[in-house]
Formats: structure tokens, C-alpha cells, sequence
């Protein structure tokens, strides 16, 4: 949806991107995140109109804003309080930090949730799921059409098959969450030991470099936009010397399978190396 809020708690959205119609924009209202107050002023205000609460219930579209298990409590209680729908966007979070996604990893379980991504294998596919009483009102059971051009594609379908398989195995998550922990140790350890103001975010696979001291950033107005300039410094020495990572500091990174502990313990050591002149005469570092 791309949409933005205005001021205020609770504000209709309007549109972010030339050829987003006012009207559609003004059909979707843009809370912040992390805020019980204006979650409950847009639901007592228009309740009668709510047709759902959508959220990434781990967000991971600008930057890695972790949310409190008790915040996604919160929205499941006052959505089947006041008989409104919870959707989860797992596009991000689904089959990366466990086979259950966020939704198991909370133990909340929404109305209906996306999926994408992983679920191909890296091929383009789409999925959603929800209770039965909502699907029976799919297309051919209910009224509601849903298709497209490339729905079942055969490729598609064999790879995500073959991912999810992979995934099934045994202790699958439990190494990729090692791996994962080990590589962002080293590096919050070194910025911890030389007084940086960075830190890696993580959980389960993903995880998001912040050039920030704070312990939790749980919104997009958290985020330090003058930050981004030490990131773009970042990325550019990492780049020159074989380290790649998606071009912008409100990006998030992925640990794979295919990454052994060897390429990410080197990773690790480029990355803390080039830290040192990304805060170049900042403070004295130490690299062991």
C-alpha cells in the first residue's frame, strides 16, 4: 500500500507514489508502530469501517523495528475485541526466523497471513492463508475471484517444494540462528569494545546494521536519518573489497544456509576492519 501517514495518531493516509488514486489512499489509515494510544483511537473512531489490521509483525521493510511480543498481544486482543481482522505480513519474516514464521514464533495467530519470498525458493510466488471460514470464500467455494497469470506456475511451485524441503530438516533453524548470533556478536562486541555507536540488530536469520547506541528501535521516526551517510561509507569500502550488501542502510540482511561459518567469520572480520575507517579518527579501535 503505498500510502503514508500525516500528523497525528490516527491520520487517513495519503498517497506516497505518483499514480496512487487519493481515493484508494484515503480507504487505508497509517498508524506508527509501537503505539497502543493511536491503535485505539482509530478503532473506536472507525470500528464500524475496519475491514482489517494489517502489520509486518516483524518489520523488516525499513529497517529491523522489533516489536514487543506484548504490542502484537495488543493487536490481536482489540482486533477480536471489536470483530476487525488481523493480517500478518510474513512476506519478509515467513520460513526466516522459523517454519512457523512470527506468528509461531509469538504464538499469535492472526486472521490471515501473506507469504512470499522464501516460500519460492527465489522464484516469484505469493501465498496466503487463512482460517476456513475466510478461504470458503474464495473463488470457486465463495464469491471472491482470485488468479493471476502466474498462479501454479510449475518452475515455481518445484522450487519452492525443494526450499521448503531443505527447511524441514533437522536442527535447519536452530544452526541458522547459531550462525546468525555468532556473526552479529562479533560485531556488536567490537563496536561495544571500541565505543561505536553501531549495533546489529537480529532475529532468527535477519538482521539490520544501525549506526545508533540505542538499545531497541521499534519505529521509522527512530531512525537517525544523518546515520545513513556513515552507512553509504560503509557499504562503499565493504563493496571495494568483495562485500555486498543491499545498497541502502534501511535494508536488511539474511543469513542463508549456504553460508558457512568460515565465510561468515571473514565476513565479520572485513566488516569490523572497515568499521575502523568508517569512524576514522572518531575513537582509538581495536581489532584482534
Amino acid at each position: 500500500m503505498l500510502v503514508k501517514a500525516g500528523s497525528g495518531l490516527a491520520t487517513f493516509g495519503i498517497s506516497s507514489s505518483a499514480g496512487v488514486p487519493e481515493s484508494v489512499a484515503g480507504d487505508t489509515i497509517v498508524l506508527p508502530l509501537n503505539d497502543e494510544a493511536a491503535m485505539e483511537a482509530a478503532i473506536n473512531k472507525h470500528k464500524d469501517d475496519l475491514a482489517a489490521v494489517i502489520i509486518e509483525p516483524v518489520p523488516a521493510n525499513n529497517g529491523l523495528l522489533l516489536q514487543d511480543k506484548s504490542y502484537l498481544e495488543f493487536l490481536r486482543d482489540i482486533t477480536r475485541k471489536h470483530n476487525v481482522l488481523l493480517i500478518f505480513d510474513e512476506v519478509i519474516s515467513g520460513f526466516r526466523i522459523g517454519f512457523t514464521g512470527a506468528a509461531g514464533f509469538y504464538g499469535i495467530k492472526p486472521d490471515i497471513l501473506t507469504y512470499g519470498k522464501i516460500i519460492g525458493g527465489g522464484m516469484p510466488v505469493g501465498a496466503y492463508g487463512a482460517s476456513a471460514a475466510i478461504m470458503q470464500k474464495i473463488s470457486p467455494d465463495g464469491n471472491v475471484y482470485q488468479g493471476g497469470t502466474l498462479s501454479g506456475n510449475p518452475v515455481a511451485m518445484a522450487a519452492g517444494i525443494a526450499t521448503l524441503t531443505e527447511c524441514l530438516k533437522k536442527d535447519f533453524y536452530e544452526s541458522l540462528e547459531k550462525k546468525t548470533n555468532t556473526f552479529t556478536g562479533i560485531l556488536n562486541s567490537f563496536a561495544k569494545e571500541n565505543n561505536l555507536p553501531f549495533k546489529v540488530f537480529s532475529i532468527g536469520s535477519i538482521f539490520w546494521f544501525a549506526f545508533s547506541e540505542k538499545e531497541k528501535i521499534q519505529r521509522a521516526d527512530e531512525i537517525d536519518s544523518e546515520s545513513m551517510t556513515k552507512f553509504n561509507t560503509l557499504y562503499h569500502e565493504l563493496l571495494d573489497h568483495g562485500i555486498y550488501f543491499g545498497p541502502s542502510g534501511y535494508e536488511v540482511g539474511f543469513i542463508s544456509d549456504a553460508h558457512t561459518e568460515e565465510i561468515l567469520s571473514d565476513a565479520a572480520k572485513g566488516i569490523c576492519g572497515m568499521l575502523k575507517k568508517t569512524f576514522a579518527g572518531s575513537s582509538p579501535l581495536r581489532i584482534d
